[in-house]
């Protein structure tokens, strides 16, 4: 570390090995370092209630855990700011051995707590920060569920208040996709310096086409996301209900990954149509082994209407297989336009869907599988772009 600048990371994803949640922060880290002359340094902020160790490595990468302290299900959050700021500072001094003079940038992943620390930290010592933000709910009003009411109300104006400083003091608000800036300008009172846009790029190294031995007697359709009301899983067994019971074409199977509150709803669906034979539900797969189930696949759908980008999408696209998503989403603004009739539907338009499948089962409609979203030149200009 004594021989280069610092890239500072904060956030609050990055995969353990109980947990691979925030694969895409391992992979920037990784083409950060390969494609620059910075030492990388994360920093994972945790609930102060966390048993996590303060260190641990995920495939060489060592992650230093810092407990933020908060209230509980996100009741004013950021109100012990000041203090955690405090924390922060001695944390990097004793813990992970750095000073703020070996640090050429400060990168966090959402509003807070990551993204307030980076711009605060920042201001204090002259280094640029970043926020970059990674959902629709770029507030995140969202968080927390004990609240309700008008208590809800005066706790998101709290929020909208404490995070909006720290956008607006960010030198750059850097967005997985043009849709998730757009969200930003929503709100009233931003004023963000500069922005830029950073997709979430693929590892080619992990999500490649494989010479695997398909099943050409059955049409396999992927589906990958938790089973919220807003990931649509309903829509793409809809669709799956008309192929099957009206249009009769049985030589199909649909198989889920995820769980989550929907998943009952959607398993009951299937009884009453009585699709048990052409569904399959599975567990969430660890990101090491998505690879090979994606080289399975003959289509991949997922019918989301709330989605900043969507890593399933350029995985999927970047081992050749086709998918399906909702207009008006982040995945639109990377798909050709020549695609999008066939890979892009109205929200909950299963009737469309099943059109779609159709045309790809019976193969009336191909694209031409060459996307490409190497993670490498995707994060090339974005260096280029910070050093400005």
């Amino acid at each position: 570390m004594k021989d280069k600048q610092i890239y500072l990371e904060i956030t609050p994803f990055f995969p353990t090995e109980k947990s691979f949640r925030g694969p895409y922060i391992y992979d920037q880290v990784k083409a950060i370092e390969r494609n620059s002359n910075y030492d990388v340094v994360v920093i994972k902020t945790v609930s102060v209630f966390s048993k996590e160790p303060t260190t641990y490595t995920y495939n060489g990468v060592k992650v230093y855990n810092f407990k933020v302290i908060d209230f509980p299900s996100s009741i004013l959050p950021g109100l012990f700011h000041t203090v955690n700021l405090h924390r922060f500072e001695r944390f990097l001094k004793k813990i992970v051995g750095i000073i703020p003079q070996q640090i050429a940038f400060v990168h966090g992943h959402v509003a807070y707590p990551a993204g307030a620390l980076a711009v605060e930290f920042g201001k204090r010592h002259n280094i640029k920060s970043f926020i970059q933000h990674h959902g629709l709910d770029v507030m995140q009003l969202s968080n927390g569920r004990l609240l309700k009411g008008r208590l809800k109300e005066l706790n998101n104006l709290f929020v909208k208040r404490r995070f909006l400083k720290s956008v607006n003091g960010a030198s750059i608000n850097i967005g997985v996709s043009q849709k998730v800036l757009d969200r930003l300008h929503d709100i009233d009172g931003y004023a963000g310096k500069r922005e830029s846009v950073l997709y979430n790029g693929v590892d080619t190294k992990k999500f490649y086409k494989k010479d695997v031995k398909k099943d050409r007697d059955i049409f396999t359709i992927g589906c990958i996301g938790n089973f919220w009301r807003i990931k649509d899983q309903m829509t793409l067994l809809k669709a799956l209900n008309i192929l099957v019971n009206e249009k009769k074409i049985t030589d199909i199977k649909v198989i889920f990954v995820g769980s989550g509150p929907t998943l009952d709803e959607c398993k009951k669906y299937c009884n009453r149509q009585g699709l048990q034979n052409y569904v399959e539900f599975r567990k969430e797969i660890d990101h090491t082994q998505l690879n090979d189930f994606y080289n399975t696949l003959d289509l991949f759908v997922l019918p989301s209407y709330y989605e900043a980008l969507g890593c399933i999408y350029t995985e999927a696209l970047q081992v050749g297989v086709p998918i399906v998503g909702v207009k008006g989403q982040g995945i639109e603004e990377l798909i050709r336009h020549e695609d999008k009739e066939m890979m892009l539907i109205d929200k909950s338009d299963f009737i469309r869907l099943s059109n779609i499948m159709e045309s790809f089962i019976l193969k009336t409609y191909n694209i031409d599988n060459d996307y490409n979203f190497d993670i490498n030149p995707i994060i090339i200009p974005f260096i280029k772009e910070i050093i400005k």
